[in-house]
């Protein structure tokens, strides 16, 4: 079967929607999980749950911009892969103040996440990786912004009835409570 152009453009509209962009932060942070409880691979030998994570939180703050309006490539143009930019911008547009140790993770992993690369992490020889803050971080996000991207939805869509919207948001949070329960909490 051809695609037309607008196939095209509904397939990137889909991909790059609020709800997409959650998803993928929360199968990162996932991801990353898996792989640090998984592979006992130190940090000398694998950056990857490092970089999953880092990626995880960059789609968590995307899905909240778009939900908050800004156009995939107003993100490209304005945001980049910037953690800190990402953040500054969220908080712009009404995100809840996070906690210091979200803010403070952000700030201490930002540097090495990089567009189209990731600075290695230095850290001691033989050291595994302490992904608990970066998992916390993403996973606090993702809370915060859920019902946003949940309304970004049904608003692009139409259809949302009340029922259908408490749903959505019951099964999103259900999912995020089961990634969090494996990391510390936050305050």
């Amino acid at each position: 079967m051809q695609q037309t152009h607008g196939d095209d453009e509904s397939t990137e509209s889909r991909r790059t929607a609020a709800l997409a962009l959650w998803r993928y932060g929360h199968d990162y942070l996932k991801a990353a999980q898996t792989l640090a409880e998984n592979d006992r691979v130190t940090c000398n030998e694998s950056q990857a749950p490092y970089h999953l994570a880092a990626q995880g939180i960059e789609f968590a703050l995307k899905s909240y911009l778009r939900a908050k309006g800004m156009t995939p490539g107003e993100l490209s143009a304005r945001i980049g892969h910037s953690l800190v930019d990402a953040l500054q911008e969220a908080l712009a547009r009404h995100l809840a103040t996070p906690p210091v140790e979200v803010v403070r993770t952000i700030r201490v992993i930002a540097p090495h996440h990089r567009d189209d690369q990731f600075r290695y992490l230095v850290v001691r020889y033989g050291e595994f990786p302490n992904l608990a803050p970066l998992l916390a971080a993403g996973t606090w996000i993702l809370a915060q912004i859920a019902a946003d991207v949940v309304a970004d939805y049904f608003a692009y869509h139409g259809c949302g009835s009340t029922p259908a919207v408490d749903d959505m948001l019951r099964r999103m949070h259900t999912d995020l409570q089961l990634t969090a329960s494996k990391t510390p909490t936050l305050q």
